[in-house]
């Protein structure tokens, strides 16, 4: 009686252990998808920062305010990435676009905007 206790309650710890160990891992594998989406925000805004720099000149604050956009961008097309239908989705990334290029145009001089948008037709 005392060996089939002890095997039961072994067999539990080794089940409790093991849910434990992958809620760990759960949580590892989330904060990475993070960690990944604030990144392509970051690389995104870093590339059209780096093509501006090329050309034209960026003070800090405009760097400040293109991060911010792009950042803002990035969390709503999360939601644009879970519509099903895709004339749908479609219309929202162009509705997005629109809002980045205001935005961008709103903090960009004439000629910083349209060394941006050369840059993204060529594309």
């Amino acid at each position: 009686m005392k060996k089939q206790i002890v095997v039961l309650s072994f067999a539990c710890l080794l089940f409790a252990g093991s849910q434990l160990s992958f809620a760990q891992s759960k949580m590892k594998q989330e904060s990475a998808v993070a960690k990944t989406t604030v990144s392509v925000a970051n690389q995104k805004a870093l590339d059209v920062i780096n093509l501006l720099e090329r050309s034209n000149k960026l003070d800090a604050q405009q760097k400040s305010q293109v991060n911010d956009v792009f950042a803002s961008v990035e969390r709503k097309s999360k939601g644009i990435d879970a519509i099903e239908d895709v004339a749908e989705r479609q219309a929202k990334r162009e509705t997005l676009q629109a809002y980045v290029n205001k935005k961008l145009q709103a903090i960009l001089t004439a000629d910083q905007y349209s060394a941006y948008i050369k840059k993204m037709t060529a594309k």
